[in-house]
């Protein structure tokens, strides 16, 4: 019988302290995440963004792991300079002939664009490019805790998205 009431004693003291760290936990993980997007919100007003990708999916759902192989998208203010490799379909027949294939950029961007997102804590940048004979959209979406995810569509090419980190 002793047994069984120190149980119950015992059960009774500890649920109020999980439960209470429970809230203390929920609390420091929401100021984490509240510091962590005012650090997203400097970062993006520097205008100075490299994102490297971990992997890439094509338009049909194929996930290429990319750590290893060299890729970026650095913006610098107005300019970007952009090298990502390409899986998916080409739709004209000048696409990647004279190169490897893949996404390439330097030069000034246009139709620039960023929307923060206070209540979900993410950014995304939107910009435009053109290579040639090659129009580019790119939506760039970061987060609180350095992940993001890139989308680039082209009007020669199946769309591509690349997830990875930025710095």
């Amino acid at each position: 019988m002793k047994k069984i009431i120190l149980t119950i004693l015992l059960f009774s003291f500890i649920i109020p302290l999980s439960a209470q760290s429970r809230a203390e936990k929920k609390k420091i993980k929401e100021e984490k995440a509240a510091e962590e997007y005012t650090y997203l919100k400097d970062f993006v007003n520097s205008n100075k963004i490299n994102f490297e990708a971990d992997w890439a999916t094509t338009n049909t759902g194929k996930r290429i792991n990319l750590i290893g192989n060299t890729n970026y998208l650095k913006i610098d203010d107005q300019e970007v300079d952009i090298y990502l490799p390409f899986f998916g379909t080409a739709h004209s027949a000048n696409v990647g002939f004279g190169g490897n294939g893949g996404i390439e950029f330097k030069g000034i961007i246009g139709k620039y664009s960023v929307k923060f997102n206070d209540k979900k804590q993410l950014t995304t940048i939107k910009f435009s490019a053109k290579e040639k004979s090659e129009n580019f959209d790119f939506s760039l979406t970061l987060y609180g805790n350095k992940n993001a995810n890139l989308t680039v569509s082209s009007n020669s090419r199946s769309n591509m998205s690349y997830s990875g980190n930025y710095k």
